[in-house]
């Protein structure tokens, strides 16, 4: 009597550690999975062009190392030359080099979306590929004041249609893609500024911003889209 009893609170035991075993096993299993889906930055891996947000990113930082970041119509204007220039020269663009110049700025913050529409109409894509990059524009700008997360999720979606629409030519892809891998690394990069403004402050009173939140990447990426499309 006594050994069947041992033998049976063995067996609930091993039952026992089993059962932890396999919810521990699922546990790391999920949180694994969890902590693969946690945004940490502005990269995304499927877009084969995202060089070009690389590019932009690190041009601004080149820039911003040397510079302030800009509080005046007249300092934006001159960050944007400097990274159109770079871009231009790196990725060997063979478009019209624009000439920026306060004016153009101005129009931009005073209208962003009829000044990307402009630009977009009066690009050489076709009117399918122009509808596409416009509505995926207006949504990225009715989304400025957005955390930056749900701003990624937005532009990594998109991205994914883009990718899978076999109505679209190849170099309209590439253009596309181009356009919403700058569009991630410019809204990261002010992501980064706020936190470094934030540091900074602590303790001080905030310095007055001549720009709204998210206005300076979104006035870099439309006065952009005349070096790229």
């Amino acid at each position: 009597m006594k050994n069947l009893l041992t033998i049976f609170a063995l067996s609930c035991l091993l039952i026992s550690c089993a059962t932890d075993s396999d919810f521990n096993l699922r546990l790391n299993s999920t949180t694994l999975e969890e902590s693969e889906n946690i945004q940490t930055g502005p990269g995304n891996k499927l877009n084969p062009f995202d060089k070009a947000g690389i590019l932009y990113y690190n041009t601004l930082a080149d820039y911003q190392n040397n510079k302030q970041i800009p509080n005046s119509v007249g300092e934006m204007t001159e960050q944007i030359k400097f990274i159109s220039s770079r871009i231009d020269k790196k990725m060997k663009s063979e478009k019209r080099v624009i000439v920026f110049n306060d004016s153009i700025v101005e129009s931009i913050m005073s209208d962003p979306d009829n000044c990307m529409i402009n630009i977009v109409q009066n690009s050489e894509l076709t009117s399918y590929a122009k509808g596409n990059l416009i509505n995926f524009l207006q949504g990225l700008i009715n989304k400025r004041q957005l955390d930056f997360t749900v701003s990624y999720n937005y532009i990594v979606d998109y991205e994914g249609t883009v990718i899978d629409d076999s109505s679209l030519e190849a170099d309209e892809t590439e253009t596309i893609l181009t356009i919403t891998s700058i569009s991630r690394y410019s809204l990261y990069s002010e992501t980064e500024r706020k936190d470094k403004d934030w540091d900074l402050s602590a303790g001080n009173k905030p310095a007055k911003k001549f720009f709204s939140q998210n206005e300076i990447p979104i006035i870099s990426i439309i006065a952009l889209l005349q070096t790229i499309l």
